[in-house]
């Protein structure tokens, strides 16, 4: 437990029916205590190496390289987390990098749900500083014209999950409705009370994710508080 601290959201009989086999696969069942959201690893037919994650959703990605399954469990598993990490900063990375310049639908459908949703709010965070900086300098219709393409954005995701019968493309595009729904409202508020600027309590205030082109990471801020994201592996959860 003390090399692989998840360990200890299982119990003692749950730990030792691990620790007394050599089959790596005997982890599958207590996966969900072990990880936020993780059904199962996928392993390779020999069950010697592990190939990706699977969400109790059915979704699933595959690691950025295989990891062996050998030796100490809290050994290899702990490389599994090392890479799960690795692996989501890297398809974060892509799916930010893709967003401005796909189609949104076709874009959500390309993408694992957690990513879909950080995307989108690095984007939005984004689109919101630009509007503040053209009505800086001067174009005092900005904010309002934003706030329409938000709303456009809004209503074309509600006619789009309409027509959808694969549940997993479902389930993110319902997921992105409320984050958009949240974020129209904001933008929505900001035209009423006419916020146009970003050094405001009422844009400082809010949770807002950007890529730290620094730290080539996403950063979260909120007033003076900051932080880097975790890459947990969340499934559509």
């Amino acid at each position: 437990r003390t090399s692989f601290p998840r360990f200890y959201f299982l119990s003692d009989d749950e730990l030792l029916s691990i620790l007394g086999t050599s089959d790596p696969t005997s982890v599958q069942e207590h996966m969900l205590k072990l990880f936020d959201n993780t059904a199962a690893l996928k392993f390779e037919r020999s069950g010697g190496k592990v190939l990706g994650m699977v969400s109790s959703e059915k979704e699933s990605f595959d690691f950025d390289a295989m990891q062996p399954a050998e030796g100490a469990v809290e050994a290899w598993l702990l490389t599994c987390e090392a890479e799960m990490m690795r692996t989501l900063n890297k398809l974060h990375k892509e799916g930010t990098f893709y967003y401005a310049e796909s189609d949104r639908v076709e874009w959500i459908g390309k993408q694992l749900g957690m990513i879909v949703n950080t995307a989108a709010q690095v984007w939005w965070a984004w689109e919101c500083e630009d509007t503040f900086n053209r009505v800086r300098a001067g174009n005092k219709g900005a904010m309002k014209a934003y706030a329409k393409k938000c709303s456009d954005q809004l209503e074309r995701l509600i006619k789009e999950v309409q027509t959808l019968s694969e549940k997993i493309m479902t389930k993110k595009v319902n997921t992105l409705i409320i984050i958009d729904l949240h974020n129209r409202d904001i933008v929505d508020t900001f035209v009423r009370d006419s916020i146009l600027d970003a050094r405001e309590f009422a844009w400082e205030s809010q949770l807002r994710f950007y890529w730290d082109r620094d730290e080539d990471d996403v950063s979260i801020s909120q007033c003076s508080g900051s932080f880097l994201y975790g890459y947990e592996y969340q499934g559509l959860s």
